[in-house]
């Protein structure tokens, strides 16, 4: 028998070491970082930068999802809950809320993976209600973490202050997606001024006029807006039309808000349009969206620098209450398209 039998890793050459980690899974590669810190830091440093991409979720059933070329890796996040979870509870999920030391846990899980990975994490999603409490910290860290983020999206928020998580969205640098579904109320009474610049935008609550305004809007730098609900009029809407042909979200492809019945006399009032006869039935075709928007007809309208639109607002008069919100669609159609 050998007088040391133990194999040391850590004193291989780097282009052997690193030929070694391009065979472990993630998994392996987290497991073996735990021996010591020396081991994670060597670890970190024979990782390619984007070998890996990272995606995290914040809820019960906390995981994170490693990305190793088209193979996707995922990885349980134990958050030690003092409360234990009842799983035969059939309400489980909706009366989960993660405590103080759990997110801590699970924060702390997700540093480490992303140093030993040598990556960033570029995806969060979250469940604001499991995480009630928690959800400004969490978007705290992200924001001192890293420079940006390619998707955030929040779900499931019937507890936290929609204007309070928009206001701290602000701070980062969204690349791709800010999804946000939302069911309170804000207590928030002044303007937030959003400015987003990510290319798909999704705001979903029932005050959304509180805190945005129209101007705000014309002010997106995005590709797909996709927002409910407002107040807007048919005075305000013909505002936009204009400032459109004008110029305005000069990115923008797709527009749906969710209004009041609209007045087409006074929505295209000043505004050079042309109808299209409701046979006439065109698609507008996205990876991000589910599936093609079609248009059946609508009115198309052109912007001063050649760009062509079709624009709809389908109203159902079996719903005709005050506070029915009815989809305003937009689609700008592509140069050699519709």
């Amino acid at each position: 028998m050998l007088p040391n039998p133990s194999f040391l890793l850590l004193k291989l050459p780097l282009v052997v070491l690193r030929r070694i980690c391009a065979n472990w899974a993630p998994i392996d590669l987290l497991v073996l970082s735990n021996v010591s810190k020396r081991t994670m830091m060597r670890l970190h440093s024979v990782i390619p930068r984007k070998r890996f991409k990272m995606e995290v979720s914040f809820w019960i059933n906390s995981r994170a999802f490693v990305l190793d070329g088209t193979e996707e890796h995922v990885i349980d996040i134990p958050y030690g809950q003092k409360n234990r979870v009842n799983w035969e509870d059939e309400n489980h999920e909706s009366n989960f809320i993660f405590e103080d030391i759990s997110i801590r846990n699970i924060i702390w899980m997700f540093e480490q993976m992303s140093y030993v990975f040598n990556t960033d994490i570029h995806r969060i999603a979250m469940s604001a209600d499991q995480c009630f409490g928690n959800v400004s910290r969490i978007l705290c860290w992200l924001n001192h973490r890293q420079r940006s983020i390619e998707d955030l999206r929040i779900d499931f928020n019937t507890l936290e202050d929609i204007a309070n998580i928009i206001s701290l969205c602000q701070t980062l640098n969204i690349k791709r997606i800010l999804d946000i579904a939302n069911f309170s109320e804000s207590h928030t009474g002044k303007r937030l001024n959003p400015k987003f610049e990510m290319d798909n935008l999704w705001l979903r609550a029932n005050n959304l006029d509180q805190w945005i305004t129209l101007d705000n809007i014309m002010d997106f730098d995005c590709i797909h807006i996709d927002l409910t609900s407002f107040a807007f009029t048919s005075s305000d809407m013909n505002r936009y039309l204009k400032a459109w042909v004008n110029g305005c979200n000069f990115r923008m492809e797709y527009l749906y808000l969710g209004l009041r019945p609209l007045d087409h006399k006074i929505l295209t009032d000043g505004v050079e349009v042309d109808e299209v006869n409701a046979s006439i039935v065109r698609s507008y075709n996205s990876k991000i969206l589910i599936g093609p928007t079609k248009i059946e007809g609508g009115t198309d309208i052109c912007s001063k620098d050649g760009r062509r639109a079709t624009f709809q607002q389908i109203i159902n008069n079996d719903y005709l209450y005050p506070e029915q919100r009815f989809p305003f669609k937009m689609v700008v159609w592509p140069k050699d398209g519709q």
